[in-house]
């Protein structure tokens, strides 16, 4: 999955659901390192913003968002976030639940990973 299908997709629920703030995020990011970059960079290490988000809706996302989500945590290099969430079973059955559009979502986050 091309990054423009990828953003205008499934993200485009996924970071809409984590706000206002992320969904500006998603729009302006031209590539999938772009993302990566701007989500650490606003995270903000001293203060978690995207760690506290992604805690936040990973209880009140559909099941292919949860997914998802674990799999932008990877691609973002927040793993560990994603193994927490998932109590250390991120990536079992990471595409259960999920159509053929969050799969190719999914698949291009774990490609485009660091």
């Amino acid at each position: 999955m091309e990054f423009n299908e990828f953003k205008s997709g499934p993200a485009s629920s996924l970071f809409a659901g984590l706000g206002k703030d992320w969904a500006a995020i998603r729009e302006e990011a031209y590539s999938f390192e772009h993302l990566r970059r701007a989500i650490i960079h606003y995270n903000d290490r001293d203060v978690g913003r995207f760690v506290a988000v992604v805690r936040r809706y990973a209880g009140k996302c559909s099941s292919g968002e949860y997914r998802l989500l674990l799999a932008v945590c990877a691609l973002a290099d927040f793993g560990h976030v994603a193994d927490e969430l998932a109590g250390g079973r991120a990536w079992q059955d990471i595409t259960r639940g999920c159509d053929h559009r969050f799969r190719a979502a999914i698949a291009a986050c774990v490609e485009a990973a660091p």
